[in-house]
């Protein structure tokens, strides 16, 4: 049987067994796997791992003191190739649940999508790969090119247990993650139905600010003689940035690397809906009336400094005519290629102090390095071939996410591994917020597109 018929064979599985395999997903997304919820982290990792077991991948859980297990599956097939599936099965918190449809942990079938907590981000694309195993193998028997199949349990709370494994046994985690190419979590369908991957993923940080300028509130007539928190505050923020959308932090775009011939051609020909999105937030034009192909290069290769939240006098309970004594910021720093996230974090401290804001503070958390993958490599015309056996429209190249993720960890392991992602999730598939979803079509084609992928790499 040659690998056309092969092809056709696992597709026809899939058409068949579909039910079955949204069953599953459902299943997966019953479990309450909120990384601090150890019961629902522990019921998720087992039913993982029970699934590739009944494929006949072998599999190993590595436990982690005070942290969640990370899991590996994996299979030899017929080539020496080898492809890695990073994934997560922790989800974040469902909030409040009154503003789901349906309950964010019993997942439902409706109007042609499921809805549950987890079925983009990550557990749908996390079975739309183990379903293509299970279908290949169904079909053929045998895999056409080696597999893993790699799942973490916080990557939603900054991959804490997978940096200790690394810390604890970073040969073993070398070796885990020896492949040829990587695939990543996610991806997604756009607007028109378009299938997405994406070469790369985002860098950020967060930045807290804080100040306190008297030992308590103060009245409002006190404003001549008393220093107010909220003021300070206010110049320092004032000071990172200007009107002109740039960011005065000096160093800050020094490691930002230049955008490439090839990064220009895909730039060119990506499609952005300008007019949707505008019609979305409720605008007229973007920021630096920016539009068609500067728009989408200061997406996709500038830097960002953004203030996600100001506080002070404790205004949530109603104002008062104050000198506030506190007053605290919130900002999201998110990176590009080359730039790293340490490094622009002790940019900012640097910058406080030497701008007369010793009094702030400053604390970093959640620091993840920015990795993009060269768009003109073998990896593309892999996919762009398994798309076409697919979908209707071709692939559309994203030069990387928007979102953030620990791809830089397995960059740091192999340095010039290419890491795409690909998947189920389509523009309206909430992540992180109330009724999260897929689209069955989506699903359904998200395990074909593995499928064919499996053949052409």
């Amino acid at each position: 049987m040659d690998h056309t018929k092969q092809l056709e064979e696992a597709f026809r599985y899939v058409d068949q067994h579909f039910d079955n395999m949204l069953g599953e997903v459902q299943t997966a997304c019953s479990f309450r796997s909120v990384a601090s919820d150890k019961a629902g982290i522990e019921g998720a990792a087992s039913y993982i791992l029970q699934k590739m077991e009944q494929l006949g991948l072998e599999v190993r859980r590595y436990e982690v003191e005070h942290g969640n297990p990370v899991l590996m599956g994996q299979k030899q097939g017929d080539t020496d190739k080898t492809l890695f599936f990073y994934h997560h099965y922790d989800v974040v918190s469902e909030g409040a649940v009154d503003r789901w449809l349906s309950p964010p942990f019993e997942p439902a079938v409706r109007d042609g999508r499921i809805w549950g907590r987890g079925v983009s981000d990550n557990k749908g694309a996390l079975f739309c790969r183990l379903h293509a195993l299970q279908a290949v193998l169904a079909a053929c028997g045998r895999l056409p090119v080696n597999v893993k199949v790699f799942a973490e349990g916080d990557e939603e709370c900054l991959s804490t247990s997978l940096k200790a494994l690394i810390r604890r046994e970073p040969e073993t985690f070398r070796e885990m993650c020896r492949a040829d190419a990587i695939i990543w979590e996610n991806s997604r369908n756009d607007e028109k139905d378009r299938p997405w991957a994406s070469f790369g993923v985002g860098g950020s940080f967060g930045i807290n600010l804080s100040v306190q300028s008297i030992r308590e509130d103060a009245h409002s007539r006190m404003g001549v003689m008393l220093p107010n928190a909220a003021w300070r505050l206010v110049w320092a923020l004032a000071s990172l940035k200007n009107e002109q959308e740039e960011i005065l932090i000096d160093g800050f775009y020094d490691d930002v690397a230049p955008v490439t011939e090839a990064d220009r051609r895909i730039l060119e020909t990506f499609p952005y809906e300008e007019e949707d999105v505008k019609k979305r937030y409720g605008i007229d034009h973007f920021l630096l009336n920016k539009t068609g192909y500067e728009l989408k290069e200061r997406i996709y290769t500038q830097p960002s400094l953004t203030i996600c939240g100001i506080d002070a006098g404790e205004s949530a309970h109603g104002f008062r005519g104050i000198v506030p004594s506190r007053a605290r910021a919130r900002l999201s720093c998110r990176l590009m290629m080359n730039q790293r996230a340490e490094e622009v974090a002790a940019l900012i401290e640097k910058h406080m102090k030497t701008h007369g804001f010793e009094d702030i503070s400053v604390e970093i958390d959640g620091c993840v390095s920015p990795v993009r993958t060269p768009v003109d490599i073998p990896l593309k015309e892999a996919l762009t071939r398994a798309a076409a056996l697919v979908y209707e429209k071709p692939l559309v190249i994203e030069l990387a996410q928007l979102g953030g993720g620990p791809a830089g960890l397995f960059r740091e392991a192999w340095p010039d591994i290419p890491i795409a992602g690909i998947g189920p999730a389509n523009t309206g598939s909430s992540h992180h917020a109330p009724n999260e979803n897929i689209t069955l079509e989506h699903y359904k084609n998200a395990v074909k597109m593995v499928i064919a992928l499996l053949f052409t790499y």
